[in-house]
């Protein structure tokens, strides 16, 4: 069974049709499967573990955040756990799980979200956090005894907290409530059938390499290093075969509510997570590409040429 998602807008020589096709059961992945670098799955696990807190996803639309976020619900899920959500629209159905859906007719993310709080959950899921009025109540949720995951629309992990400072949550409020901001992107997987290995050269090899200098934890890089993996031309046959996430997280230590309490930019914020062992999404793609699971131009149409041609921040 799939799901189509139209949006029709009128032009001025006829009508822009875009159809977006929701496959339920690429929706339902485990966590396990998308593709998280295993130091990062292990610390993500740590915080599905804890009883409460917020822990935020960011990214463009089309990046995988509702994927991902329904895999934490997954992972928390057992009969002792009362788990709420309120989603815009469902996309995925869990059974034993209370799953609502927002309306015209008044049930919003932030009505949604209060009326949540009288039912007694353990673990509340919000589809997004749009506005002011939802940040304060998935804040003082984080606060007061329940694990909150939604989402966000920032570039980065280290953009959620300028965010919520922007919508108007206290530095401290922030920097205490929100346990770990994730990011992602996705990008096309190589087919292992339609591959080939070459050797790393010119602009490629420099930027691989000042990618790899600045990684914290050098065991997670590939002992090859030398050589990617690049399509296979072949005659009507997808040299592409799936997606993968590439991310990157910042968990809110004491040094990073500190910076956040100083309401720092998102450059000083990364720093200080970069002395903790913060791998960005450039790094991890990096790793990927190096790994045979994808392409150095995928890096470039997902995350974009500079982030290739000379390594820059993305």
């Amino acid at each position: 069974e799939i799901e189509i998602r139209t949006s029709i807008l009128p032009g001025g020589y006829g009508e822009s049709v875009v159809m977006r096709l929701l496959d339920p059961h690429t929706i339902g992945v485990p966590l396990g499967e998308l593709g998280i670098l295993p130091k990062l799955l292990e610390a993500i696990q740590v915080e599905l573990r804890k009883p409460n807190g917020m822990i935020l996803n960011t990214g463009p639309t089309g990046s995988g955040k509702t994927t991902t976020l329904y895999a934490f619900l997954k992972q928390v899920m057992s009969p002792g756990i009362k788990v709420l959500t309120i989603e815009d629209p469902i996309e995925y159905h869990l059974e034993g799980i209370v799953q609502t859906q927002v309306n015209k007719k008044g049930y919003t993310f932030a009505s949604g979200l209060r009326s949540a709080l009288r039912q007694d959950p353990d673990v509340i899921m919000v589809g997004e956090i749009r506005d002011t009025e939802v940040a304060e109540t998935a804040v003082h949720a984080a606060l007061t005894g329940h694990l909150v995951f939604s989402t966000l629309h920032t570039n980065n992990a280290a953009g959620a907290f300028p965010r919520l400072l922007d919508m108007g949550i206290q530095p401290s409020m922030a920097g205490s409530s929100v346990n770990v901001v994730m990011a992602q992107r996705l990008l096309r997987r190589l087919d292992p059938l339609h591959k080939r290995e070459v050797k790393l050269e010119g602009k490629d090899l420099a930027f691989v390499e000042s990618i790899l200098k600045g990684i914290h934890n050098q065991s997670q890089i590939p002992k090859n290093v030398n050589t990617v993996w690049v399509p296979e031309m072949v005659t009507n046959d997808l040299v592409y075969k799936g997606r993968i996430g590439v991310y990157e997280a910042i968990f809110t230590t004491r040094e990073i509510e500190q910076t956040i309490r100083k309401n720092l930019t998102t450059r000083e914020i990364e720093d200080v997570a970069k002395e903790q062992g913060f791998l960005s999404m450039k790094e991890d793609a990096v790793i990927k590409v190096l790994q045979g699971i994808t392409t150095l131009d995928e890096i470039r149409r997902v995350l974009g040429e500079e982030s290739v041609e000379n390594g820059s921040t993305l």
